[in-house]
């Protein structure tokens, strides 16, 4: 951010008169962007530098700004800080008629930068190294348990998996001889089940011996207890089917003889060859049905198989002969009455008939009361200023450089500072004035003291129409009073303060009666 200076300038009275005593600024932006200067005004008291102006300006592309500021100092210094190098800034000292004083003009190129004292910055020292790492803090208490969350919906149950392969059937051991039947003993307590071996390979299937004859059948013995479940051998291999027998003829059924007393039961032959199959016998009497089992549950319901494809359209069978017409049925109930329709078009409007005859006039009313009368501007004037003054403990007339709208009985004075009446009568006087002095108020509160005067006197004889304008504000003062044709009004300002002056004020006169 570009940073200028005009430097100290002195403005030492010469012969009792200062070279200047306003400053003026012309700030204008060559840029394409809004850029922004920040002012700040010094004055020298004594051996240092106080500030006595200080604004932020905001300056548009192209575009010129004026500042005036008071300058009836000893010296006085101005120091800009622009936003960018586009901005171009010249200063101009003016002398008490407006004029220019060439020896406190100071051109953009002549202001001096201050960036050349500004120290830059040294290279980053080497980063030190880090502290000791501090000893822990005591663990913080533990928080509350949060409330448990709502228990999650249960997840949809995986697909069954495929069945495994079957596994190859071993082969059946070989079978082991058939011992005699035991009598059969009292059904004893089932033992535990013992746990199932492995099974065995299947052996191989050996020849089938010639079937001997059935032996006499033993008595039936008592039912022993049921031993103890052995474990399960293994399983044999299975062997090898042998070749089938043929198959012997079938004997001639022998004459029954009496039944014999059974004898034990010896042992059991060699299977003999098998006979040729009978013819078969006669069907039995069918038993009687057994109890039905309980019902199984019912199992879960298959999946729904696909929708099968539509099957073609059969053709059209021919139409059926139109049967009888049936016999008329009874009148059914009136239905609801229909919307009604909408209305028509409304007819064409009659001739108007004729006047009536006037009826008498009514008697006149009361007069109401007359309004009050409005007010009539009969003269106006004005007169207006804008050069910074700096006015002493003296009281000292305004002076003013426009002249404002005048009506033809209002006149402007030789000196150019009062409005002069051409009329008797009322008027009224209005007076405003803007202080202009430093952004640090002084702390016994400086102000100016100003007063409306009547041919260079107090306006009513004496001070007590004084009015005072504090540091940095506007006041307005009116009021209204009787004059003379040919009375001449002005504004005289005093202050006790040293650098304490005033820019902008204006004055107006109206004449409201004679």
């Amino acid at each position: 951010m570009p940073e200028l200076t005009t430097g100290l300038i002195d403005n030492f009275p010469v012969n009792g008169v200062r070279p200047s005593v306003s400053v003026a600024l012309r700030i204008t932006n060559d840029g394409d962007s809004t850029e922004t200067v920040s002012i700040t005004g010094y004055y020298l008291n004594g051996t240092i530098k106080e500030v006595y102006v200080l604004e932020l300006v905001t300056v548009n592309p192209d575009e010129v700004i004026l500042r005036e500021y008071y300058a009836n100092l000893d010296a006085f210094e101005f120091v800009f800080s622009t936003s960018s190098e586009t901005v171009v800034i010249s200063v101009w000292g003016k002398d008490a008629e407006g004029n220019l004083v060439d020896a406190h003009r100071v051109l953009p190129a002549e202001l001096d930068s201050l960036e050349s004292i500004i120290v830059p910055t040294g290279p980053t020292g080497e980063t030190g190294a880090t502290g000791a790492t501090g000893e822990t803090g005591a663990t913080g208490a533990t928080g509350e348990t949060g409330a448990t969350g709502a228990t999650g919906e249960t997840g949809a149950t995986g697909a069954t998996g495929e069945t495994g392969a079957t596994g190859a059937t071993g082969e059946t051991g070989a079978t082991g001889a058939t011992g005699e039947t035991g009598a059969t003993g009292a059904t004893g307590e089932t033992g535990a089940t013992g746990a199932t071996g492995e099974t065995g390979a299947t052996g191989a299937t050996g020849e089938t011996g010639a079937t001997g004859a059935t032996g006499e059948t033993g008595a039936t013995g008592a039912t022993g207890e049921t031993g103890a479940t052995g474990a399960t051998g293994e399983t044999g291999a299975t062997g090898a089917t042998g070749e089938t027998g043929t198959t012997g003829a079938t004997g001639g059924t022998g004459a029954t003889g009496p039944t014999g007393e059974t004898g034990a039961t010896g042992a059991t032959g060699e299977t003999g060859a098998t006979g040729a199959t009978g013819g078969t016998g006669a069907t039995g009497p069918t038993g009687e049905t057994g109890a039905t089992g309980a019902t199984g549950e019912t199992g879960a319901t298959g999946a729904t198989g696909e929708t099968g494809a539509t099957g073609p359209t059969g053709e059209t069978g021919a139409t059926g002969a139109t049967g009888e017409t049936g016999a008329t049925g009874p009148t059914g109930e009136t239905g609801a009455t229909g919307p009604t329709g909408e209305t028509g078009a409304t007819g064409a409007t009659g001739e108007t008939g004729a006047t009536g005859a006037t009826g008498e006039t009514g008697a006149t009313g009361e007069t109401g009361p007359t309004g009050p009368t409005g007010e009539v501007v009969l003269a106006f004037g004005s007169l207006r200023g804008n050069s910074a003054e700096a006015p002493g403990a003296t009281l000292t007339p305004v002076p003013f450089s426009i002249v404002g709208p005048l009506s033809d009985t209002i006149t402007v004075s030789l000196s150019g500072n009062e409005l002069v009446v051409g009329e008797s009568g009322i008027y009224q006087i209005t007076i405003s004035i803007n202080a202009q002095a430093t952004t640090d108020p002084d702390p016994d509160d400086p102000y100016l003291q100003a007063i409306i005067t009547v041919n260079g006197s107090p306006i009513f004889g004496d001070t007590t129409t004084f009015f005072n304008i504090f540091n940095r504000s506007s006041s307005t003062f009116v009021v209204q009073a009787s004059l003379a044709a040919g009375d001449e009004v002005g504004v005289s300002v005093s202050t006790d303060f040293p650098i304490l002056g005033y820019i902008n004020r204006s004055l107006t006169v109206v004449q409201l009666s004679n």
